[in-house]
C-alpha cells in the first residue's frame, strides 16, 4: 500500500513540474540567407476606363543593418522621371522612409492614366521596372566597402482596360444631375451676389448724385460771375459801327456830343484790347437811348440789347499812343472853351478807329482760338 501510493505522488509530481530545457551549443546556430532588396506593386484598381486616372503604388524593402546595408539608385523612381510606358504618368510623390531593425522601407505613389483605341477589353501590362542597387559591408576595421552596380527587376502587373464610357450610359453627351442641395446652395449664392450687386449700383447712384449736384452748382456759381450778357465780338462791332458814324458826323464840324460818343467809344475800344473790365446794363429795349459815357449793343435780330460803358482814364493806360488819344478827346470833352482842334480829333479819331479793328480781330473766332492754343 505504502508503495503504491509512493509512486502516484511521483508520477503527479513529473506531470506538474516541466522538465528543465537545456541550452543548445552555440555550434548549432545557423544563418538564414535574405534578400537584399524587395519590391511589389499595389495599384488602386485593377480595371479603368480609357482616360480614367489611377493610383499606382511602389513598396521596397532593403536590407539595413550594422554590417551591410543596401543603397538603392531612387534618381530613376522620381514620379517626373520614371517612364512606364503605354501608362502616361501624370504625377506623383514619395512617402517617407520607414525603418525597422535591419531594414528600411521606401515607398512611392504614381498617378497613371491609360490612352489606348486598340487595347479595349484587354489586359495591359505594366512594364517591368529595373531598380538598381550596391551593397555597402562594414569591414573589421571599420571602414564601408562599396560594392558592384546590381539591378532588380520587379514584374509587371496587368491593369484592364474597359470601354471609353461605362456600357449602361445612354447618352455620352448626358452630363450628371445635380443634387437638389447644390441647386439650391447655387441658387442661394445668386441671390447673394443679385443683392451685393443692387447694393454697388445703389451706391454708385448716390455717388453720381453728388457728382451732378456739385457740378450743377459749379456751373451756376461760374455762370453768374463770368459770363456776359452780350459778347466781346459784339461789343467790338457795336463799338466800330459808332465810330465810324462818329466820323461820318464830324464831317460837318465836332461838337460836344460828339466827342462824347467818340470818348464812350475809344474807351470801349481800348479796354477791350487791354483785357479791362467792361460794365453791362441791360436795355430795357431796342429803341433805350443811351446816356453820356454808355454804347447801346443791340441783341440778337435788333431784340433787347446791354447798355455798355468802360472807366479807361489816361492814368490806367500803358500805351502812349492810347494814353495821347483818350487824353485828346477827354480835354476836347470836359474843356471850358467851344472851340475844337478838328485836326487833332481827326487823328485821334483815326488812332480809335485802328484800336478798334485790333479789339474786332482779337476777339474774333480765329483770334479766341489762337489764344487758346498759344496759352495751351
Amino acid at each position: 500500500m505504502t508503495t503504491r501510493l509512493f509512486t502516484l505522488l511521483s508520477l503527479g509530481l513529473a506531470l506538474i513540474v516541466p522538465p528543465v530545457a537545456t541550452a543548445q551549443p552555440a555550434s548549432d546556430l545557423v544563418d538564414v540567407e535574405v534578400e537584399p532588396i524587395t519590391c511589389w506593386w499595389r495599384s488602386s484598381t485593377s480595371a479603368v476606363r480609357s482616360g480614367e486616372q489611377f493610383t499606382l503604388t511602389l513598396t521596397c524593402q532593403v536590407v539595413d543593418a550594422e554590417k551591410g546595408r543596401v543603397v538603392p539608385d531612387l534618381s530613376k523612381l522620381a514620379p517626373s522621371v520614371v517612364e512606364l510606358q503605354p501608362f502616361e504618368v501624370i504625377g506623383g510623390r514619395q512617402a517617407p522612409d520607414m525603418r525597422v531593425p535591419g531594414s528600411r522601407f521606401f515607398q512611392y505613389e504614381y498617378e497613371l492614366r491609360l490612352i489606348n483605341e486598340g487595347a479595349f477589353g484587354a489586359d495591359v501590362d505594366v512594364p517591368e521596372l529595373k531598380i538598381g542597387y550596391r551593397i555597402e559591408s562594414q569591414v573589421a576595421s571599420g571602414n564601408t566597402v562599396q560594392g558592384r552596380d546590381l539591378n532588380y527587376n520587379l514584374r509587371p502587373i496587368s491593369i484592364r482596360l474597359l470601354s471609353i464610357v461605362p456600357e449602361d450610359t445612354m447618352d455620352i453627351r448626358e452630363a450628371p444631375a445635380a443634387a437638389f442641395l447644390a441647386v439650391e446652395a447655387r441658387e442661394a449664392r445668386a441671390a447673394n451676389l443679385r443683392l451685393f450687386g443692387t447694393v454697388l449700383m445703389g451706391l454708385a447712384g448716390v455717388v453720381l448724385l453728388v457728382m451732378l449736384i456739385n457740378l450743377a452748382r459749379r456751373r451756376v456759381a461760374k455762370t453768374v460771375a463770368t459770363t456776359w450778357q452780350v459778347t466781346p465780338r459784339a461789343v467790338a462791332s457795336a463799338v466800330r459801327r459808332e465810330l465810324n458814324a462818329v466820323k461820318n458826323d464830324s464831317r460837318g464840324g465836332w461838337d460836344a456830343a460828339l466827342v462824347g460818343r467818340a470818348l464812350a467809344a475809344a474807351r470801349l475800344a481800348t479796354s477791350l484790347v487791354n483785357g479791362g473790365a467792361i460794365g453791362q446794363l441791360k436795355a430795357a429795349g431796342a429803341d433805350t437811348a443811351p446816356v453820356e459815357g454808355q454804347l447801346l449793343v443791340k441783341g440778337p435780330l435788333g431784340r433787347g440789347g446791354s447798355l455798355v460803358s468802360a472807366g479807361v482814364t489816361p492814368r490806367t493806360l500803358q500805351d502812349a499812343v492810347l494814353n495821347d488819344t483818350i487824353t485828346t478827346f477827354t480835354r476836347a470833352r470836359y474843356a471850358r472853351t467851344e472851340a475844337f482842334d478838328e485836326i487833332a480829333l481827326n487823328a485821334a479819331l483815326e488812332q480809335v478807329m485802328t484800336t478798334a479793328r485790333r479789339a474786332a480781330v482779337q476777339h474774333s473766332f480765329l483770334g479766341q482760338l489762337w489764344s487758346r492754343m498759344a496759352r495751351a
